[in-house]
């Protein structure tokens, strides 16, 4: 989500997690307590100027915990559940690692996960967390496994000021602004588009969907409650189609990310739609002499409908324990302090990033542009919001989703692409 926001396929499932499920102790690989001490392996997914800032967070952990020795272990993003399934069969588990809700799902259903309801109730009382972020971090079961560690707002759209300078338009704040600004786009790319990963597509629906169907069948969609042929969620990409025919450029499936990226930075590309880490992503993938707030800057993407009630698209990393950890004091140790304020206020010092406890304070980020970015993260658990769509679902739905997106690029045939999503996602009967 996160480089990207993190996006998984399942490999491996069904009976092979039940059988690691069954072979799991029933107390939990260890006691609460004891000597935080020994070793730890982490599984993240970071690359790059991410990698290098998780890094920094995980020093100041050690730090603090000197007789504790972190063992990072970096995975494609693709092969983050594949690679975990296999090493939860095998027994040999990292201690924490990485995971989307979709994640967190299988493998807390196969009771092979710490519980960390405790920690929670805590976090909540001190307003370290409202219930809306527990509620994410839960992932539609009846306890808490996972942390909240990095979040991400999503639905910006990243633009050179002085372009639109030039174009005398000023940021747009309606959908038919948006699209007029598209319209005056010359000698470049309405929009960057990084579908080659295919991830950045999902990036469009997203707020796609909450700008037109709405926040509440958003979240429907989401936990299989209404299907994808409800007539709200079948406008939502009819808008999709629409927007993708007329501005996408005819390389967007061809393009990776970070390709993308710097065809925006450099003048090739008008808008992206991308999430808050790009502030990070721009001047450390394309020229370390751009500016945010200078050389780029965003808005947040007008809704479609004006009349839906006002929502933000969000997104983000957890990071869960093994229950068969050989050490769960330090494993514990280790995700409180990736929760809290202190670790979280390491990465958000150097920029790209949401800290998602509230107790971060504001001036720890570095630019306007990421104390922006960070005032649209919901702390007001009356605030709609929309947890990135795919990464709430996961499994091999989330796959077809997206594999279905690109073929929406494709041809534009909004019917087909509800016919297929119809037919792999049966959750709602």
């Amino acid at each position: 989500m996160r480089a990207a926001v993190t996006r998984v396929r399942v490999v491996v499932l069904g009976l092979v997690l039940a059988a690691a499920g069954c072979g799991g102790s029933d107390d939990g690989g260890g006691s609460g307590g004891g000597e935080v001490a020994g070793d730890l392996r982490v599984v993240h997914n970071w690359t790059g100027p991410e990698g290098e800032a998780f890094q920094s967070v995980v020093d100041g952990f050690e730090e603090k915990y000197p007789d504790v020795t972190v063992k990072l272990e970096q995975v494609p993003f693709d092969q983050t559940q594949s690679l975990l399934t296999q090493q939860f069969v095998q027994g040999g588990p990292p201690d924490v690692a990485v995971g989307l809700p979709g994640i967190v799902r299988n493998f807390a259903e196969k009771d092979l996960l710490l519980e960390l309801d405790d920690e929670w109730d805590g976090w909540v009382e001190d307003g370290d967390y409202t219930e809306s972020l527990r509620d994410v971090a839960t992932a539609g079961l009846d306890h808490t496994y996972a942390i909240y560690f990095k979040g991400n707002v999503n639905g910006l759209i990243w633009y050179t000021p002085a372009e639109l300078d030039q174009l005398g338009v000023e940021p747009p704040k309606t959908w038919a602004e948006f699209t007029g600004a598209m319209d005056k786009a010359q000698g470049m790319d309405p929009l960057a588009i990084g579908g080659k990963d295919s991830w950045p597509l999902t990036q469009w629906a997203d707020p796609l969907i909450l700008g037109v169907a709405g926040p509440e069948k958003f979240n429907q969609l989401a936990r299989g409650e209404i299907g994808w042929d409800d007539p709200a969620i079948v406008k939502a990409f009819e808008t999709y189609a629409d927007v993708a025919e007329s501005y996408f450029p005819e390389s967007a499936l061809g393009t990776g990310f970070v390709d993308a990226t710097c065809a925006r930075a450099q003048g090739k590309a008008l808008f992206q739609n991308q999430g808050a880490f790009i502030s990070l992503i721009t001047p450390a993938e394309c020229d370390e002499s751009l500016k945010p707030g200078e050389d780029f800057a965003f808005f947040k993407m007008p809704a479609p409908d004006a009349a839906v009630p006002a929502a933000q698209a969000v997104s983000g990393d957890l990071f869960f324990g093994a229950k068969e950890s050989e050490n769960e004091a330090a494993t514990r140790a280790l995700l409180e302090y990736l929760a809290s304020a202190e670790a979280q206020t390491i990465w958000a010092e150097l920029g790209g990033y949401i800290a998602p406890n509230a107790n971060v304070p504001a001036d720890a980020y570095p630019s306007d542009i990421d104390r922006a970015a960070a005032e649209l993260w919901p702390t007001d658990p009356d605030v709609a919001a929309g947890y990135d769509l795919d990464d709430w679902i996961g499994g091999e739905i989330q796959a077809k989703y997206t594999q279905a997106l690109q073929q929406l690029v494709r041809d534009y045939d909004v019917d087909a692409f509800i016919g297929t999503m119809t037919e792999v996602d049966t959750r709602s009967g």
